[in-house]
């Protein structure tokens, strides 16, 4: 399963291409059973019309109206509600939001974004929440019991108009990662919200420090790691400490004499 496909940053150049084909590849991935699009923003379905051209998806479920071009020439396609849930594999998949009366509603696709709980064999959680806003957070608590997790998806990339006090309080995650472009001009994530998360003890991982951060859920959470620091870019290695000249010698062979071309 695969949850949203990232952006599209020019024509023919989008996140399936740079990011996510190289990566299920290297994960052994050559088709997906589910691929779900939490709404219909282009930072989030950007890379789907590629993907679904470039490896065999079973079926499609999202927020998107149903004469949206990625639900017309795509595969199966169904509408993301809560009360839905399935378990593949030990790990149980439960869709929190919306609901069907939101979509007859009509709200903007931001608070139509699909909320999906992932709890594993051994009881971790992770909640991606797309780019849910703070009013449909707060009735999201109202009507869900249990949105404890350890793991959140900080909503809408740390944005002011999401990640309430009350939301928070109710997930209680032991982190939150923020999915964000490196110096983002819409200012994400916003500093009221990242200290809204420190006073609240939310450790928070951002993606333009930590590139891809990898966590599985059999291991603690203290074990997670950022892709930036497992495999750092030559330019960014440290400067070795600095060591005593050896004595000047002879040329090594094959190199030029002082005042040789």
């Amino acid at each position: 399963m695969l949850f949203d496909t990232g952006p599209a940053y020019s024509p023919g150049a989008d996140a399936r291409e740079r990011v996510l084909l190289p990566l299920l590849r290297l994960l052994g991935v050559h088709s997906l059973d589910l691929l779900m699009l939490s709404h219909r923003d282009g930072d989030h379905v950007g890379g789907a019309a590629t993907l679904m051209q470039a490896l065999p998806v079973a079926e499609l479920r999202s927020s998107l109206e149903s004469g949206h071009p990625l639900r017309q020439a795509g595969p199966p396609a169904a509408r993301c509600e809560a009360g839905q849930g399935w378990t593949w594999d030990g790990v149980r998949f439960d869709v929190l939001h919306p609901t069907p009366a939101h979509y007859v509603a009509g709200l903007k696709s931001n608070d139509l974004s699909c909320v999906l709980r992932i709890t594993s064999a051994s009881g971790r959680r992770a909640l991606p929440a797309g780019d849910l806003e703070a009013g449909q957070e707060r009735l999201l608590v109202q009507r869900e019991p249990d949105l404890r997790a350890d793991v959140l998806l900080v909503p809408h990339h740390g944005s002011k108009t999401s990640s309430s006090a009350e939301f928070l309080a109710a997930v209680r995650p032991v982190a939150g990662l923020v999915q964000a472009g490196y110096r983002s001009r819409f200012g994400h994530p916003a500093p009221p919200v990242l200290a809204r998360y420190q006073a609240a003890g939310i450790a928070t991982v951002a993606s333009p420090a930590c590139g891809a951060w990898r966590w599985g859920s059999a291991e603690p959470l203290a074990d997670a790691r950022c892709e930036r620091a497992l495999s750092r870019r030559y330019w960014s290695d440290r400067v070795a400490p600095a060591v005593d000249p050896e004595p000047a010698g002879p040329p090594a062979p094959g190199w030029p004499e002082a005042g040789e071309p």
